[in-house]
């Protein structure tokens, strides 16, 4: 009896390497430097794809985060570190103030120990999801921008890499990069909170904007065309 593709898939050893790493590594052969835009950056560390290349200062970075007991340990992680700004805002549909829900559990020691600094959200939901009780939930109020209202004032021109982890506004952010003037050559978000609505429709949107997809376990890829072949041709 035939292996069916999907049953060798399930054989296969769990993927060690992102996509984004292959793209991240050829920009560091290549010596150049790029414009990387990173919303929601938790710690600056933990499950953060871009963190090595970024702690190396070589290039442009905007790092992005609510939460201010993340923002505290955000600021640790990069002291010192050239071409850092760091803002203390959420990415939202428009400037303001927003609500954003998180464990009132937090401490000094809680930022080392489990998920629960990296789990500060739009929605309460996403919290009860990952295991915190409603009781241990609370509301705070934080700076809001628009993507756009960002890519204004610090004159991006162009974006090379956008990176999303936004606690189940990834859709979001995704749909209001694809409007933007300074449209990214590569954006890296989660799919495994992507909602049953939102999940067709925002792929096919990527690939009606001329991106490619690629995926791993937790993360897509949409990536240019246009970004591959400069990177083969030079």
């Amino acid at each position: 009896m035939m292996t069916t593709p999907f049953q060798l898939r399930r054989r296969l050893p769990s993927a060690t390497l992102e996509p984004l790493q292959l793209i991240l590594a050829l920009y560091e052969v290549r010596r150049e430097k790029i414009n990387i835009v990173q919303v929601g950056a938790w710690d600056g560390i933990s499950f953060d794809p871009i963190h090595d290349y970024v702690a190396k200062g070589q290039s442009r970075a905007i790092l992005i985060e609510p939460n201010p007991t993340s923002f505290a340990r955000l600021q640790k992680t990069y002291a010192g570190v050239p071409n850092l700004t760091l803002l203390q805002v959420a990415v939202g549909l428009e400037d303001g103030d927003a609500y954003l829900y998180r464990s009132r559990k937090l401490g000094e020691t809680d930022l080392d120990q489990g998920l629960t600094p990296g789990i500060a959200s739009f929605y309460p939901q996403h919290l009860i999801r990952h295991g915190e009780k409603a009781r241990d939930i609370e509301r705070i109020t934080v700076p809001c921008r628009s993507l756009s209202s960002l890519v204004a004032e610090f004159n991006l021109t162009k974006i090379d890499i956008l990176q999303i982890d936004a606690e189940g506004f990834d859709a979001e952010v995704v749909r209001m990069a694809l409007k933007i003037q300074a449209r990214p050559d590569c954006i890296h978000f989660e799919h495994k909170h992507l909602s049953k609505p939102d999940r067709q429709p925002l792929f096919d949107s990527l690939k009606a904007n001329g991106y490619l997809l690629g995926y791993d376990a937790w993360n897509i890829l949409a990536v240019q065309p246009a970004l591959l072949e400069k990177m083969t041709h030079g």
